[in-house]
């Protein structure tokens, strides 16, 4: 009876001694579940520390606490990173969590379509436990075209284009820019939610910057531009001010017409969507 009662004791203080970096959690889950081929994928990382003590994850030179993986289906492992990220230091209090978001570039530069699945793995702070979170899928495709400019940039054949894609039941407007001799996408990125009341208005500027207009809602517009490396340089909601919406182009360069930036009042709330928000 006594060695029953010595071994409860012993497995007791084990239980309640144990560090408290084997009691932290770790999910991921993307920001949305469908991407444009060559668009920078955010996924996010949720951890949560089920203790009663303070948990730091701290990198070490040469070592991240963070880790993450890669893999496309169909393939027999996972892709190779290209570049070793680092990762601010992180404190979580005891019982609480945090989440952080997190761009697979410049690591993991997806640019064939496919079913793609992301974890991570968390260095725990023994420096040498670690744990793998779940395997989280996404989509990578190239969308419809709605249309496409060739230009000569840099010395290179580009095709710069607008695609869009249905996400949760609404269609969103994407500039991808590819090379057109190696067909490889250079680049891409969200332009704007498109309602089908108005065809997009699409032009390029003297620097072959790409310019999109469109409606995005009964009463508001959408106005961004895209550079020759897939990446968005503006993005502005515009309202209607009478008389026909439009692009053009004047001395100074492209100008909307018919719209304004539109600046909400104060308690306002406008029914917009991103296209980084969850499902």
């Amino acid at each position: 009876m006594n060695r029953i009662k010595l071994i409860i004791a012993a497995l007791f203080v084990l239980l309640t001694t144990l560090p408290a970096f084997g009691q932290l959690d770790v999910r991921v889950e993307p920001l949305r579940r469908d991407y444009i081929l060559g668009e920078n994928v955010r996924i996010r990382v949720m951890v949560t520390n089920h203790t009663d003590a303070p948990a730091s994850l701290v990198s070490t030179p040469g070592r991240s606490w963070l880790y993450m993986h890669v893999m496309r289906r169909g393939d027999s492992s996972s892709l190779a990173p290209s570049a070793s990220p680092r990762y601010p230091n992180v404190t979580i209090p005891p019982g609480a969590h945090k989440n952080f978001d997190i761009e697979l570039e410049p690591a993991y530069r997806l640019r064939v379509e496919g079913v793609y699945s992301v974890s991570v793995t968390l260095r725990l702070p023994d420096m040498g436990t670690t744990y793998t979170s779940n395997n989280a899928t996404f989509n990578v495709n190239s969308g419809g075209e709605v249309q496409a400019f060739h230009v000569q940039v840099r010395g290179q054949r580009l095709i710069l284009s607008v695609r869009s894609m249905l996400i949760k039941d609404r269609t969103l407007l994407f500039g991808q820019v590819r090379n057109a001799d190696t067909r490889i996408v250079q680049g891409a990125c969200f332009l704007g939610q498109y309602l089908n009341f108005m065809k997009p208005r699409v032009m390029l500027d003297s620097a072959q910057n790409l310019h999109l207009l469109c409606q995005s809602t009964p009463k508001f517009f959408t106005y961004s531009v895209m550079n020759t490396y897939g990446q968005r340089r503006e993005y502005k909601i515009m309202r209607q001010i009478g008389g026909p919406v439009d692009l053009v182009s004047t001395g100074k360069g492209i100008r909307c017409l018919g719209v304004v930036p539109y600046e909400k009042p104060k308690g306002e709330k406008v029914q917009f969507h991103s296209a980084t928000e969850r499902p």
